[in-house]
């Protein structure tokens, strides 16, 4: 597999050894080989990225220690590592993540699901079930309680050194089958199809049960969840929680005051969300921006079908999609089917039923190409991204996106 990024990259975070902004996709570089194996996720938070793969390997960029994996280059990599800490201590390429259990003292090398804050990262050991986490807390969105404020862990060194993880969690006789995050909050969905959440929750993110704690420091459950739960996706203040895909089921938790309308949702889904039939009955995935909403549907549709005002919601093809449109967030009406998307914090990228790559959305950092408006958007139409010369034609294979960041891979 190889790994294309473009957009922000004032921090590193898209592993491209420098620290300048790019709009044409450029090749991720890795202190080891590249994964060879299929990325399963990639997350993105404020200035720093994790790429997982099949295999439960996981790269990281900025957050936490990794190990050399062949003693013999120590010396050069240290030198290297030594120049980077230089350039504002970024790390400028991805590289292996290894933490040690502070417990067990035992190694951690694979993870099973990883997710970003604006400034932590959580990953769930595929051994053993442990949450670990990364990074800064200031809104308990590492869910380590109120008396921790930080981790520390240096991004300069290449030895492993221990990594914390949330205490007594997930509960006994369950597992964590998926971790999702937004700027100051986290979620993860169990085995037994419960939510427990953490962090930010004033705006009912985590649930009107936990909204007058304001901040929830340490795991809690989410109540009132019609369905067992299999997924989720976080927005900047909201939480989508997904159930059976074949079933139409989720349901959105935030603020009814919402200015951007996230909680109104098409009258479509709304009946097929709340098994009232009508509207279709499945859709594919379901993605989040800070202030939008992207069902990706197993059929097309129309604006006229969407429910209310389109100047908050916005159908194109089989994507529909909902909330803030002021940079062009929301679908252009003329874009082609396709088979996967990668959101962002306010643009996203389509990979096209043709194998094209299309952007559209907020672009002032070069995440959309370098075709953008007066603005820096991408608004009402989509750019079609081109690969670099030496892979144009290759196969694309997925696609990504984060806080103005953008990911190709290709196979």
């Amino acid at each position: 597999m190889r790994v294309f990024a473009f957009g922000s990259n004032g921090s590193g975070q898209l592993a491209i050894g420098h620290t300048e902004d790019v709009s044409t996709p450029t090749e991720c570089l890795f202190t080891s080989p590249a994964p060879t194996d299929k990325i399963t996720k990639i997350a993105a938070g404020g200035n720093h990225t994790l790429i997982l793969t099949d295999s439960g390997c996981n790269t990281d960029k900025r957050c936490g220690p990794s190990q050399i994996q062949n003693p013999q280059d120590k010396d050069k990599y240290q030198d290297q590592d030594a120049r980077e800490s230089q350039i504002e201590e970024n790390i400028l390429r991805f590289r292996r993540l290894i933490l040690t259990d502070p417990v067990t003292t035992e190694n951690v090398d694979t993870f099973k699901c990883i997710s970003t804050t604006w400034e932590g990262s959580i990953l769930v050991s595929s051994a053993g079930d442990k949450v670990f986490v990364l990074g800064s807390t200031p809104k308990g969105e590492l869910g380590l309680g109120n008396d921790l404020v930080a981790t520390n862990p240096s991004p300069t060194q290449i030895f492993v050194e221990p990594g914390l993880s949330i205490p007594d969690f997930p509960p006994s006789r369950t597992t964590v089958v998926s971790v999702a995050s937004g700027m100051g909050h986290t979620v993860a969905i169990l085995s037994s199809g419960e939510v427990y959440g953490w962090g930010g929750s004033r705006k009912g993110q985590l649930g009107e049960s936990l909204k007058k704690e304001k901040i929830v420091w340490r795991p809690a459950k989410v109540e009132g969840i019609p369905f067992l739960a299999t997924g989720a996706v976080c927005g900047r203040e909201f939480t989508v929680i997904l159930g059976r895909r074949s079933a139409g089921e989720f349901v959105i938790l935030g603020d009814e005051g919402n200015r951007w309308g996230i909680m109104r949702i098409p009258e479509s889904l709304r009946f097929a969300a709340e098994g009232s039939g009508g509207g279709w009955s499945e859709y594919i995935n379901i993605g989040a921006s800070w202030h939008d909403i992207y069902v990706h549907a197993s059929s097309s549709h129309s604006d006229s079908d969407i429910g209310f005002d389109s100047l908050n919601a916005r159908a194109a093809g089989s994507l529909i999609a909902w909330g803030r449109n002021d940079r062009g967030q929301l679908p252009p009406p003329d874009l082609p089917p396709l088979s996967e998307i990668g959101v962002g914090s306010e643009h996203v990228l389509a990979l096209l039923e043709n194998g094209d790559v299309a952007t559209f959305g907020w672009g002032e950092h070069g995440n959309c190409g370098p075709d953008t408006d007066a603005r820096g958007n991408v608004a009402g139409k989509y750019n079609l991204i081109p690969l670099p010369g030496d892979v144009s034609g290759a196969r694309v294979v997925g696609v990504g996106a984060g806080c103005a960041t953008s990911w190709v891979i290709v196979e």
